[in-house]
Formats: C-alpha cells, sequence, structure tokens
C-alpha cells in the first residue's frame, strides 16, 4: 500500500471512529451526579459561593448531570484538600472548593509537613468566580480605632484554624507591623466568626473577605458597627480608598516581594479544582462549564440577588498563580516564612 493510500485509510478510520468516542465522551455524566464539597460548615462565604454555582453547572455539562453540594469542615479546609488528593474518585464526578490558602501553606510551611498528602500544582483547577481582597475588622467598641492602636491594645480576633487566612494574616501583622492581636482558633466556619463577633466574645476578624462581609453583614459596614483598619490582598479594592493596604506598609522591596506571596492566594478567591488523574478533556469540559456559568444570566441574576461579589478567573489563570507562588525564589520565601510564624502571637483554641 502506498503512503498516501495509508494517510487516507487512517484518515477514515478516524473519521469514524471520533464520532462515536466523541458521543461517548459528552454522555460521560449524564445520568450521573457531581459531588460539589466545600471544606467549611455550611453559610459562610465559601458555601454560599458554592451552593449558588450548583444551581447551574449541571445544565453546561454535557450530559446534564445533577450537582450536590456536600460540607467537609475539618483542619480548615486540609481535610477536604488531602481527600481530594488521596482518596476522591479520579473520574471528574468529584469537584472541592476550599481554603484558597492551601495553595502557598506548603511552600511557606503553615502545615506540618507530615499532615500535607497533596501538591498544589498537580491539582487541576477550574475556575475562581470571585478574585478576593480580606479585610481586618474590629468591633466599633473595641476601643481601637487605628492599626497604631492596635500596637498598644492587645484586642481578640476569630480564626476557623491555625493556617486559615484569618490566622495567618494577624500573625503577618504581629511581625510586620508590631500589633498585638491575639488569636482565637476553631470556629467551623465564617458565619460562626460573625455570631461570636456579635456576641463579643471576639473583638475582631483578621482576615474578613469583603465578599463574604457585603453578603452577611452589609449592615454592619453602613452602621458602623465595624471598623474596617486593613486591606489584606495584592490592590486595593475601589470601595476601599481610604483603606490602607498592607503591601503599602512594607519597608522594603524585600518585604514587598514577600508579602506578594503571602497575600497571592487572595487573587485565587473561592477556587473550584478536581483531583489529578481526571482525564484531561473531562478536565476542560468542567473548565468550559464553569466559564459557561459565570455567562448565565440566570447566574449573574441569582449572584446579585446573594449579593456575591463575582469576577472570574479561568482554570488556566488559576493554574498559573499556583505555579508561580511554588517556583518563588528561595529569598521571598524565606522571609515569607519568618513572616507568617505564628510564634510572637498569642494563639488559643476556643472552649468546647
Amino acid at each position: 500500500m502506498s503512503k498516501m493510500r495509508l494517510v487516507a485509510t487512517l484518515v477514515a478510520l478516524l473519521s469514524a471512529v471520533s464520532p462515536a468516542w466523541s458521543q461517548a465522551h459528552d454522555l460521560f455524566y449524564k445520568d450521573k451526579e457531581i459531588k460539589l464539597m466545600v471544606g467549611y460548615a455550611p453559610g459562610g462565604g465559601y458555601d454560599t459561593y458554592a451552593r449558588i454555582v450548583a444551581q447551574f453547572l449541571g445544565k453546561h455539562i454535557p450530559g446534564n448531570p445533577t450537582i450536590v453540594v456536600q460540607n467537609m469542615p475539618g483542619a480548615d479546609g486540609l481535610s477536604l484538600t488531602n481527600h481530594m488528593y488521596v482518596r476522591a474518585p479520579k473520574d471528574g464526578t468529584v469537584i472541592a472548593l476550599t481554603n484558597r490558602n492551601l495553595a502557598v501553606a506548603p511552600a511557606l510551611g503553615l502545615i506540618e509537613t507530615q499532615n500535607v498528602h497533596y501538591d498544589p500544582t498537580k491539582f487541576y483547577w477550574l475556575a475562581n468566580l470571585n478574585v478576593e481582597l480580606s479585610v481586618m475588622v474590629v468591633r466599633n467598641d473595641a476601643g481601637v480605632a487605628s492599626l497604631d492602636d492596635l500596637t498598644r491594645k492587645q484586642i481578640v480576633v476569630g480564626a476557623t484554624g491555625i493556617t486559615a487566612s484569618n490566622a495567618v494574616y494577624p500573625y503577618v501583622m504581629n511581625n510586620l507591623l508590631n500589633t498585638k492581636l491575639k488569636v482565637v482558633t476553631g470556629y467551623p466556619g465564617t458565619s460562626h466568626l460573625t455570631l461570636a463577633l456579635e456576641r463579643g466574645e471576639i473583638q475582631g476578624i483578621g482576615g474578613w473577605a469583603w465578599s463574604s462581609i457585603l453578603v452577611q453583614r452589609p449592615d454592619w459596614v453602613r452602621e458602623k458597627t465595624i471598623l474596617l483598619l486593613l486591606q489584606l490582598g495584592l490592590q486595593k479594592h475601589p470601595d476601599l480608598k481610604e483603606v490602607p493596604l498592607i503591601l503599602d506598609l512594607a519597608k522594603t522591596d524585600d518585604e514587598r516581594q514577600a508579602l506578594s506571596l503571602i497575600f497571592a492566594p487572595e487573587a485565587m478567591g473561592r477556587p473550584f479544582f478536581i483531583p489529578p488523574g481526571v482525564p484531561s478533556e473531562r478536565g476542560s469540559m468542567l473548565r468550559a462549564a464553569f466559564a459557561a456559568v459565570a455567562n448565565d444570566p440566570g447566574f449573574k441574576a441569582a449572584a446579585e440577588k446573594a449579593k456575591l461579589d463575582v469576577s472570574f478567573m479561568d482554570g488556566e489563570s488559576l493554574e498559573k498563580i499556583v505555579r508561580q507562588i511554588n517556583a518563588a525564589s528561595p529569598t521571598s520565601i524565606e522571609l515569607a516564612k519568618k513572616i507568617t510564624q505564628r510564634h510572637n502571637t498569642e494563639v488559643e483554641s476556643k472552649p468546647k
């Protein structure tokens, strides 16, 4: 057989097989259920995003699977992250949404090595629907009105876990700005933190997502029940021009680079991902579905009604951030590790 006839035969065979393969691929999710797992208790910011996404995601996936939200709180998202890497099915039927800080935690040594059973660079990152920024907030009766006041008076802030951003950010502030924040950990989610803040059980939150504040307690901002003392992210939010940004308080270029590494996960907002090993074509299908959700008029209306801040970031961009974080220079990583150490912070667990 001539080379040209051989090529023609192969093309014909592929043309015959491809539609059947494509149809089988497209029908993988037919009559199936996708678990959308959240690393926190119901009622918080992560959970709110997951439940609204779940209303629309299935219709944008070929086969129109049912999307079921399940909560797996534990170790501030680490339990779910380890589960996704080690035990979750690697077929695209389980999607996770959990602590964005876990993308940088191994590199910065925020988690003891023996408890880390995942490599963030090997997850298949799907999308983020909320480029985030956190805020340091205090009750208006806490006796502090500025960052300077926090260097003279100790206040108690609540956190979901010792490696959560709402715990790590107070460590950073204490180390860099000489504030006197005491951290109490053990709250299952931000809904529990807001209740503790309302009761006066804690006096502040050292890293509360601005989008969550707008969803959960916009009246507190409007009525000045809480004071916004510091923005914790890579750039200022346009609605918070008068609130200082922590990067602008860096004293040297090295400090600024280290802070950029620490706060890079803020840009990841609420990251959705699947385990390593899922067939790439299925991962691409899910990425496309999330992009479609972001443009779905129904989703936009539901997000607006729930006062969710939506700013879509695709999976490729998420993957790039994760790789940049984990490929940072040794100098930046070492300084970032130093700044995030909790040795200068009084930390205790919430009484059960």
